[in-house]
């Protein structure tokens, strides 16, 4: 498969945003954390899928009603740990057995360029009947930032607002809301409104608002003018913004500093490379011609480390009982 569009934004460099090691303070060492929410079937398996450039679950897990599923670097088997802190290894392809009631999240692992400079949490749809809010609400504290999808033909419904209200005031500046399927708007104008009025709505809840198409921005691979259409370019360009800061300047969300998930000190330390290196992009050089399409890249500058692999959390680092 070659690069989307989304992983050739993860693979390049910003000399003016380049931050210095002395910069990076070690308690800030682990990868910010970005949970996908938003209503039942809003798009955040899409979202999942273009942010890691592949499918990040198998079908059947996206079919079925999941707790968080939590995805790092790495090649590990995924696990689940129990509402009791036990850790149990888990066969993804079947995940029948795996019941929200007495799950506390799923950690998975794969290897993709998003997942180098920050780590998602696929949570599932607060809007479902058959899932209790309790089984999204006891991992939400562990967000950095949340990207929010609203779908456009139903946009920022009060149950939604509802529900983000709730959530520390010190997310909204690190939290990006999608207006998803806005292609299913046909007409300009309507998209206009739409996008003026949840903006209006939200304003102060989010760093930014974006109109995409999801579907469009994983069809567009390599057409640098499709996936620009989509809203994807606009999004993908504030979501590394969001992840720069957080790499450096991370909230706390009332998570002890014991029960963040981390790697060990080699890992860390190629980590902070990796989002020096990664996250940011440069002024555009001359357009790079690829099979079929003609895209703009940005200069793209590789650490040449190994790439960090998340660390397996224990029972006692996260400290269930405490939650």
């Amino acid at each position: 498969m070659n690069e989307t569009a989304m992983q050739h934004h993860l693979n390049v460099v910003e000399d003016n945003n380049v931050v210095e090691a002395g910069d990076v303070s070690e308690e800030n060492a682990r990868k910010p954390r970005v949970a996908l929410m938003g209503e039942f079937s809003a798009g955040k398996s899409t979202l999942a899928n273009l942010l890691i450039g592949e499918a990040a679950l198998p079908t059947k897990v996206t079919a079925t009603q999941l707790p968080p599923v939590w995805i790092s670097y790495g090649c590990a088997a995924p696990y689940r740990i129990g509402l009791d802190g036990e850790e149990e290894e888990i066969d993804l392809g079947n995940p029948e057995g795996i019941l929200p009631a007495d799950t506390q999240f799923i950690r998975a692992f794969c290897k993709s360029d998003v997942l180098e400079i920050c780590d998602l949490i696929d949570m599932p749809g607060i809007s479902d009947p058959n899932m209790p809010a309790e089984v999204w609400e006891r991992v939400s504290h562990f967000a950095d930032a949340v990207i929010w999808c609203t779908h456009a033909t139903q946009a920022w419904r009060q149950s939604e607002a509802a529900v983000w209200e709730s959530f520390p005031e010190t997310l909204f500046d690190h939290s990006l809301l999608l207006l998803t399927r806005i292609d299913k708007l046909t007409n300009e104008r309507d998209r206009q409104r739409v996008v003026r009025r949840v903006e209006t709505e939200t304003d102060g809840l989010f760093r930014n608002v974006f109109p995409i198409s999801l579907t469009q921005a994983l069809e567009a691979g390599n057409d640098f003018d499709n996936w620009q259409a989509s809203g994807a370019d606009a999004f993908a360009n504030a979501l590394i913004e969001v992840v720069n800061g957080l790499a450096f300047d991370k909230p706390d969300h009332g998570v002890a500093e014991d029960q963040n998930i981390s790697t060990d000190e080699a890992d860390c330390e190629k980590a902070r490379v990796l989002v020096r290196e990664t996250i940011a992009t440069s002024e555009p050089e001359s357009p790079l011609e690829l099979p079929g399409s003609r895209i703009t890249p940005r200069r793209i500058v590789h650490s040449g480390n190994p790439r960090a692999r998340g660390a397996r959390p224990t029972a006692s680092e996260l400290k269930i009982g405490d939650f």
